[in-house]
Order: structure tokens, then sequence, then C-alpha cells
């Protein structure tokens, strides 16, 4: 039986010359150890230094994913910005686009559709009177037929209606989407004027021809005066003007060669001298207070032109 043996115990330090000596080489002490001990220990070596690398791998991989370069970061943020400004840009000429289609689809419908074109169908027009033609007035309507609403010029319109013989005054507004409401107003005859051709020529207050005809128009005057002295129609005008209406019904023909020699002859009546038309309210007065008294009920002439002498005269 073999004796035991006994591990090297460790280096032993040693005194030389009253001090501590150096310690033994490394490659001693490797030396000394046994194979197991050295397989130990190198396996220890393997295993920090595999420990080391996937710490170092580890410390890699969380840089790359956490904490990515400046200059990586920097350009992540411009990539971002320029989609923001493109996206913004999009949106903004988008918004444009949607104006102008919505604007064009506006100025078709007011302008080119027949949503908003004139029906001289759905025209109402009053005021005719008694002289105005209606289809002289139709077809001034008719020629706009088709225009649209929104831009047909009402005051044009007005204007071609007031050429029409017998129209003082049109008034025309728009009836949407496609009709129009005119209102005339009509220049009535009030006395008929012989003419050189053997009819009548039809006249309103201010003395506008409105309208001829062959024969005088039952209740309308007969007026003769000078066709070359315009003044004398005037005073003419003016003193029928004043009458009051039942007396103005009564009066079958007016005549005057001056301003101061107005005259008329009532229908059933004595012929009235007017004068001029100062006065004519008094006159006026007068004359129906003369028609209702005795003494003037049958003479054949009554002379107001001198309102605070009236004179009655038989012939």
């Amino acid at each position: 039986m073999s004796t035991p043996t006994r591990p090297p115990s460790a280096p032993q330090w040693t005194r030389v010359g009253g001090a501590d000596s150096s310690p033994k080489p490394a490659q001693e002490s490797q030396a000394a150890l046994t194979e197991p001990q050295r397989r130990a220990e190198t396996a220890l070596t393997d295993a920090a230094k595999s420990t080391a690398s996937a710490l170092q791998a580890v410390l890699a991989r969380a840089k790359s994913t956490v904490a990515p370069p400046i200059a990586q970061r920097k350009d992540e943020r411009d990539a971002e910005r320029r989609k923001a400004t493109r996206r913004r840009r999009a949106i903004v000429w988008g918004r444009r686009c949607g104006y102008v289609v919505v604007l064009a689809a506006a100025v078709w419908l007011v302008l080119l559709s027949p949503v908003f074109a004139l029906d001289p169908g759905k025209v109402e027009v009053s005021g005719y009177g008694t002289v105005v033609d209606p289809k002289a007035v139709r077809a001034a309507v008719d020629e706009q037929e088709g225009h649209s609403l929104a831009t047909l010029s009402m005051s044009h319109l007005a204007s071609q209606l007031k050429d029409i013989p017998g129209v003082r005054e049109a008034h025309v507004a728009r009836h949407w989407p496609d009709g129009l409401v005119v209102t005339l107003e009509s220049r009535e005859p009030v006395a008929a004027v012989p003419d050189v051709a053997g009819g009548f020529t039809l006249i309103d207050d201010e003395g506008i021809q409105v309208g001829r005809a062959a024969q005088a128009p039952k209740g309308l005057p007969t007026l003769a005066v000078p066709t070359d002295k315009p003044k004398v129609l005037t005073a003419a005008l003016a003193v029928m003007a004043s009458l009051p209406t039942a007396l103005s019904d009564r009066v079958k023909s007016v005549s005057a060669s001056t301003e101061d020699s107005v005259q008329f002859t009532l229908v059933d009546g004595p012929r009235v001298e007017w004068g001029s038309a100062e006065d004519s309210k008094l006159k006026a007065q007068v004359l129906g207070v003369l028609l209702g008294s005795k003494q003037a009920r049958n003479a054949d002439v009554i002379d107001v032109s001198a309102p605070t002498l009236p004179i009655t005269k038989n012939n």
C-alpha cells in the first residue's frame, strides 16, 4: 500500500540577507499546478472571454437600436419634415382646385345653364292702357329669350319698352329664376287732332303722339290748334288738364288761335270762352256755378276769361 502523496505546499518566502526575496515567476507557479487545476483555470478563462464577447455584442446591439447615431436621427427628422411639407402643399392645392371647380360650376349655372335663362312665357306685363300695342311689348321681351337673368340689363330692356308708342315709363324687375315683372305707365290720349290725311292723331297731356285713328274716338274731344305754334298747344292742353273730371267728360271740342284765346264746346251745352291758362281753378269754379244757374241754362256762350266778371251770351 503506497503512501499518499501530499500536494505541494504553497511557495514559501525565505528571508535572504535579512529581507524577503521576490516571488517565483508565474511559469513556475503554473508548472506547479496539477492537470485538473490547469483545465479548470483554462475553462474559467474561456468563459470569461465568452461572457465579455457576449456583453460587447449586447452593448453594440443596444447602441444601434436604442440610441442611433446623431446623423441618422437628423436624416429621419428631415425626411419627416419633407413629408409634412408635401402633405400641406397637397392640401393647399387640393383646396384651390376645389375652389376653382366650385367657381366654374357657379359660373356655368348662372350664365350658361337653362336654369336662369329667360322664359318669355313667364314674363308678367301690366299697364298697357288703351293705346299700347301688346304685340310690340311682347316682341321686345322675346328678343331677350334665352339670356341669363343674372346678366340681363333691366335698364336696357326698360329703354326699349319706352320707345314703344304710348309708353311713358317702363319698370322691369327680375322674377327668379327665369321670369320678369314688367310694369308699364301708358300715355293716355286726351285729344284727337285732325291731320292732313283726313284722320286723327291721338295725343296725350304732353302733346306726345300716342296713336292714330280714322275717326275721333268716342268720348275724346277734338283739338284744333295751329300746328306751327307749340305754345298754343301747350296752353290748350293745360286748360284741359285743369278741368274737373265731371266737366272734362263733357268737353266735345277745343280750339285756340293764341295762348290767350282757348275755348271749348260742351256736349249739348254752350261754348265756353276760357282765355289763357291762368286762374284755371277759379274759372272752373265759376263755370260750375253758372252751368247750374237759370241764366246760363239756355246761353250759347259763357265767357269766364275774366272769372270775376263772367258773361253769358245768346246768339
